[in-house]
């Protein structure tokens, strides 16, 4: 075999290319996770969240999340936010119970009268701080679709992998996060802001 391989370099250099170029994608793949630290802080988002003028708005104010029900919530779409934890790389769903929608026969009397605006209370995030800025401040970033790697081997051969995945982001390094109920994370993924106190 090996006089066969220096009789023909060329066939030796066209098994041996493509098997170098692998081993190469490897090494290279593998340094971001190697040299990036892992993420410190917990992400929190949202799913299936429209932010229509009225209905369920989230926000962060003076480093707390506020969700805010404006009322007449169109086709009783509910978000649902999202806690990722970076200790376990588990997903969180943060619980929270919208008030009843009043009932009315009289519809000149539903055309006529202001929405009513209810604080929502999120008892799993009480006393949570929370950093709404897009990097969190250990660099990571937070994006959805085709963040993953941005050199030409990421370009080629990870596309498909993150194409509808939540994925946090730095220097190279990429974190997918858990898939949802069997759901990708495409559309109305609304990013809210890091944890960066219990």
């Amino acid at each position: 075999m090996k006089s066969f391989l220096r009789d023909n370099p060329t066939i030796a250099f066209g098994l041996g290319l493509p098997l170098l170029l692998v081993v190469l994608f490897i090494l290279i793949s593998g340094v971001p996770t190697l040299l990036v630290a892992p993420p410190q802080y917990d992400l929190l988002f949202a799913t299936e969240y429209y932010n229509y003028q009225s209905g369920v708005q989230i926000s962060v104010i003076n480093r707390s999340v506020q969700v805010i029900d404006l009322g007449n919530m169109p086709n009783n779409q509910k978000p649902r936010i999202w806690r990722y934890r970076v200790a376990t790389g588990a997903v969180q769903e943060i619980a929270y119970i919208l008030p009843p929608t009043p009932t009315s026969t009289n519809l000149q009397d539903d055309a006529n009268k202001t929405p009513q605006t209810t604080l929502i209370d999120l008892p799993d995030l009480q006393g949570v701080t929370v950093d709404s800025s897009s990097i969190a401040p250990d660099g990571y970033a937070f994006s959805v679709g085709d963040g993953g790697s941005r050199n030409i081997f990421g370009g080629l051969f990870y596309a498909s992998r993150y194409r509808n995945a939540a994925i946090l982001t730095k220097s190279g390094r990429s974190i997918s996060l858990p898939d949802i109920d069997g759901r990708y994370y495409r559309g109305n993924t609304h990013f809210i802001g890091w944890v960066v106190s219990p």
